[in-house]
C-alpha cells in the first residue's frame, strides 16, 4: 500500500508541477503534510485514551487503519516537501552560517 502511496504522490506532484506556480505547489504540498501530521495525532490521541488491551476489539481497528493510512500518507508528503525544500534545507544544515561570516570579517 504504501509503494501505491507514493506512486500515486509522486504522479500527482509532478503533474501539479508542470500546472501550477512554485508558490502555490509549496503551499498546497506542506499544508497536506501538515494535515496528514495532525490527523495522524488526532488517531493516536483517541488510541491512547483508551486502556490498551493485548486483544483489539472492532472499535480500535478503525483508529489503527486511520492511524496507519495517515501515518503512511506523512511519510510519503514528507518525502516530497524534503525534496522540494531540498535547497534551503541543504543550506541550512551544511552552509556557512551568516553570522561566522561576519565575525571573521571584523
Amino acid at each position: 500500500m504504501e509503494l501505491y502511496l507514493f506512486l500515486s504522490f509522486v504522479v500527482i506532484y509532478l503533474i501539479s508541477s508542470f500546472f501550477i506556480s512554485k508558490q502555490a505547489l509549496h503551499k498546497i504540498w506542506t499544508l497536506a503534510f501538515i494535515l496528514s501530521f495532525i490527523a495522524t495525532s488526532i488517531a493516536i490521541a483517541f488510541l491512547r485514551m483508551n486502556n490498551q488491551d493485548v486483544m483489539m476489539n472492532a472499535d480500535q481497528l478503525n483508529w489503527y487503519y486511520i492511524l496507519y493510512l495517515f501515518g503512511s500518507m506523512s511519510v510519503v508528503l514528507g518525502v516530497i516537501n524534503l525534496w522540494m525544500y531540498r535547497g534551503p534545507l541543504w543550506r541550512n544544515l551544511f552552509g556557512k552560517d551568516e553570522e561566522e561570516e561576519d565575525d571573521n570579517n571584523v
